[in-house]
């Protein structure tokens, strides 16, 4: 298998775990802070733990696959970010640090995505980047955020 292929797989991972976290979160019978607690590690880990290790591992892939050159130390640098963060959503969830503590670690995230996605749009229309990943992430993190700050917003209430 090649590292390209392996990026393939990585994103269709990510979105299947985003997917299923929805999924649970509309389980019936839960409470608003119950969905943040069973949605947050299925966003938050494979959106940034997965993107965080194919940037560590096969960052010069996954640079290609997105359109962009590839510089491995800022990648690396970028990768151990993610993973920092998907580690801190786990000992959140894992410690059962609360509601709040579960809103902080998936805003980190929406925050990074919604910049990334504005980087990637800029990339699109600016640098003429119209790599299929390119293109769908502005879209795919606009769905994300629909879906997820109605669910944070009722948590916090």
């Amino acid at each position: 298998m090649t590292a390209a292929m392996f990026c393939s797989i990585l994103e269709a991972a990510r979105w299947g775990c985003v997917g299923t976290g929805f999924y649970l979160a509309f389980m019936p019978g839960m409470t608003p802070q119950m969905q943040l607690h069973v949605l947050m590690p299925w966003l938050v880990l494979p959106l940034a733990g997965l993107t965080g290790i194919e940037s560590v591992f096969l960052g010069s892939a996954a640079a290609k696959s997105s359109g962009y050159g590839a510089n491995p130390a800022y990648q690396r640098q970028s990768g151990f970010n993610n993973i920092a963060v998907a580690a801190t959503a786990f000992a959140v969830w894992l410690f059962n640090w609360g509601t709040r503590a579960e809103a902080a670690v998936l805003t980190v995230l929406l925050i990074f995505l919604a910049l990334s996605a504005c980087n990637h749009f800029w990339t699109a229309i600016r640098e003429n980047n119209r790599s299929v990943k390119n293109l769908l992430r502005p879209l795919l993190t606009l769905l994300l955020l629909a879906f997820s700050v109605p669910f944070l917003a009722r948590a916090l209430r």
